[in-house]
């Protein structure tokens, strides 16, 4: 509703106050200093100015050279009858007369000629038809030339039957002018005078007096009225009914793509409200900037389209929904915005290669600078949009450099926009962005720097899990960002009970000891749903929440169902009173923090890590967890395993690789500062050829 209201704002005219050819019962005055386009006089003007472009003409050859060919036909025909044998002297004496039109005296002269006579007739009749036609004759001047060709017969040093026979042979050919008029190119150039005719422009002032109360109202008041903002009311229902044909369409087209193509999205309204809310916006700023008139000259004015920034909503669109239902709606938007300018081409298109470049630069967000690379980028696709439209359109340069401005306005403002408001949106509809998840990556975060304080060794491994899950993450197509968040708050639950985890114990005594089994598995199965309650006191996103109750699914806790099976009665002793009461993970991010927290304990807990006992080990546990179900309603591939697999054995070697060890003289002497400088430098070197080796290992 509120999409059509802004259409409705911009197609219903507004009642102009007077009628042309009434009597105005008040004197209107300006309310404000407009310089507008007199559209009649600039009509009169260029109209003028085709007037004066003459009819282009071109020089056809091809007529000449027709006519050349059926005036040396005549001749041919002429030599052939008076050579041949077949008919008598009386016989050719008629025809000649008769096909001809000669004297019988002439006829006489004739009938005896031999060729050679007649071939140098024919190349004096040529010369004669090329000297006249040469030069390019028109349609009104081909009776003109005729006549002349005959007067130039008539002073030809020949005698008079052969100038007859001459005048005889054109008369049996066509004359055509071989000098045309080119419409096309006539066109084109009355087209471009009138193109290069600058427009008339007008201004009235402010409180200028447009009509006076009595005066009959004239076609120019009318004008100058339409200039101030009032149009002619011509069939608003019309006008309204076919803006709701328009939009009900565009919704109905985007409705239909959603339910297509992201049943997800669809099935959540407060999505499509979202998105609702999010045109609507960015046509309503739209409307706002098109009405603004920022300069008196009109090719100046209309360059506040280039200001509309439809890469905004593109952006959030992209960054709070989805990337393809962001191109889908920029497309939309586009359409909206060339509507919106007066049906601009350049508009369209400035406002759809900004809002893909806006989509292009947020798809992969992983940190507050990718806002200042998103607004440089849409300012230089802007940029370069409008320079290239300009050049083509054969825009002055104060236009160009006036539109490129804006176009680079438009980019920074764009992402300055997109940035201020993405916190608002998130909050009000309950949206996890990469921009919510990388506040949340912050060390200094309340809940980050309690787990670091009050269960320090639970921090630490949040912290290798993290670096586990987005390095394997990255070649599994998971959202890396989400999972290194997942994994840094995955074990907050630890904060209600830390000292009955083995990590932060720091050696002292362990309190399971003195437990018995199924309540030491009470507690230690307790800490994903006690993580529940921590994240929704500190309103963590329901995305990083999954992953708190998924990241250990329904595993077994086999240390304490081993130890009761050796404490008690095996039969007493049930194995699935020993398992996590949590949902499996439902998401490649969810499976993937689950063997990166698994992995990470089991290496930490290897007396001699080695590289070949890593990888042995961090494939048994992923086969085991595979094997166990754990993973079975995870998208994850036995591909996406096997790269898993390397990726965690790969960071793994590079945080448990050998150390150097020092022999006790060379720690002694470097405590004490004893060994001597060519001893020094000779071990220093040594040493620190080792150590270089190994760091390269890591």
């Amino acid at each position: 509703m509120g999409i059509l209201c802004i259409f409705a704002l911009h197609f219903l005219p507004d009642d102009l106050p007077v009628k042309e050819g009434q009597v105005s019962p008040t004197t209107i005055k300006a309310p404000q200093t407009i310089t507008f386009e007199d559209t009649k006089k600039t009509a009169e003007r260029r109209k003028q100015a085709e007037e004066r472009i003459e009819e282009v003409y071109v020089l056809d050859s091809g007529i000449l050279a027709s006519m050349d060919q059926d005036l040396k036909n005549c001749f041919d025909e002429l030599i052939s009858f008076l050579n041949s044998t077949e008919f008598s002297n009386i016989e050719k004496m008629q025809t000649l007369q008769e096909e001809y039109n000669l004297q019988e005296g002439t006829v006489r002269a004739l009938v005896s000629l031999d060729s050679d006579t007649l071939n140098s007739l024919y190349l004096e009749a040529a010369s004669l038809l090329k000297t006249h036609w040469a030069t390019g004759v028109r349609d009104f001047e081909v009776k003109e030339k005729k006549e002349k060709l005959y007067t130039q017969i008539d002073l030809l040093n020949i005698t008079v039957p052969y100038k007859n026979l001459l005048k005889a042979v054109f008369n049996k050919i066509e004359f055509e002018a071989n000098y045309r008029k080119d419409e096309a190119a006539t066109l084109r150039a009355k087209q471009e005078a009138s193109q290069n005719e600058g427009v008339v422009m007008v201004t009235v002032r402010k409180g200028q007096k447009i009509v006076g109360e009595g005066e009959v109202v004239t076609a120019e008041h009318m004008e100058v009225l339409q200039a101030l903002g009032f149009k002619r009311t011509v069939a608003p229902y019309l006008t309204l009914l076919g803006v709701a044909i328009f939009t009900l369409f565009s919704f109905v087209l985007t409705n239909f793509y959603v339910k297509q193509y992201r049943k997800d999205l669809y099935h959540k309204q407060i999505n499509l409200v979202l998105l609702g809310l999010l045109v609507f916006l960015v046509l309503l700023l739209a409307k706002v900037i098109s009405a603004i008139n920022i300069s008196s000259n009109p090719e100046i004015a209309k360059m506040i389209g280039y200001l509309i920034p439809v890469a905004t909503g593109s952006m959030l669109i992209a960054i709070l929904l989805d990337t393809t239902l962001a191109i889908f709606a920029t497309i939309l938007l586009s359409f909206f915005i060339g509507i919106l300018t007066g049906n601009q081409l350049p508009f369209v298109i400035n406002a759809f290669i900004g809002g893909l470049v806006g989509i292009y630069t947020v798809g992969k967000f992983h940190q507050r600078f990718d806002w200042v690379k998103a607004g440089v980028f849409i300012a230089i696709a802007n940029l370069l949009c409008i320079l290239s439209l300009g050049l083509m359109n054969n825009e002055q340069w104060p236009e160009l450099l006036v539109g490129s401005s804006f176009g680079i306005i438009n980019g920074i403002f764009s992402s300055i926009l997109a940035y201020g408001s993405l916190p608002f949106l998130e909050s009000g509809f309950k949206i996890t962005t990469n921009a919510r998840l990388l506040e949340l990556s912050n060390p200094n975060q309340p809940l980050l720097k309690r787990l670091l304080i009050e269960a320090p060794g639970t921090y630490h491994h949040s912290i290798l899990v993290g670096n586990l899950g987005e390095a394997a993450a990255d070649l599994v197509g998971a959202d890396s960002l989400l999972v290194r968040v997942g994994a840094y708050y995955h074990d907050i639950g630890k904060l209600k009970r830390p000292y009955f985890f083995i990590e932060n114990q720091m050696g002292g005594d362990n309190p399971h000891e003195k437990l018995s089994p199924p309540l030491s598995i009470l507690i230690i199965t307790s800490h994903p749903k006690d993580g529940l309650e921590i994240a929704r006191q500190h309103n963590l996103p329901p995305v990083v929440m999954d992953l708190i109750a998924q990241h250990h699914g329904t595993g077994l806790v086999a240390y304490f169902y081993h130890k009761a099976l050796e404490m008690g009665n095996s039969d007493n002793v049930k194995e699935e009173d020993y398992r996590y009461n949590a949902p499996k993970p439902q998401t490649k991010e969810a499976a993937i923090i689950m063997l990166a927290d698994s992995v990470e304990a089991a290496v930490r807990s290897m007396p001699v890590p080695s590289s070949g006992k890593i990888e042995g080990l961090v494939r048994k546990i992923i086969k085991e967890r595979l094997q166990d179900g754990q993973l079975e309603e995870s998208p994850l591939t036995f591909k996406d395993l096997d790269l898993i697999a390397n990726a965690f054995t790969r960071i793994l070697n590079g945080i448990f690789h050998n150390r150097i060890e020092y022999p006790d003289s060379v720690l002694e002497a470097m405590k004490g500062g004893a060994l001597s400088n060519e001893d020094s430098l000779g071990k220093s070197t040594e040493n620190n050829n080792d150590h270089s080796s190994t760091s390269g290992s890591a």
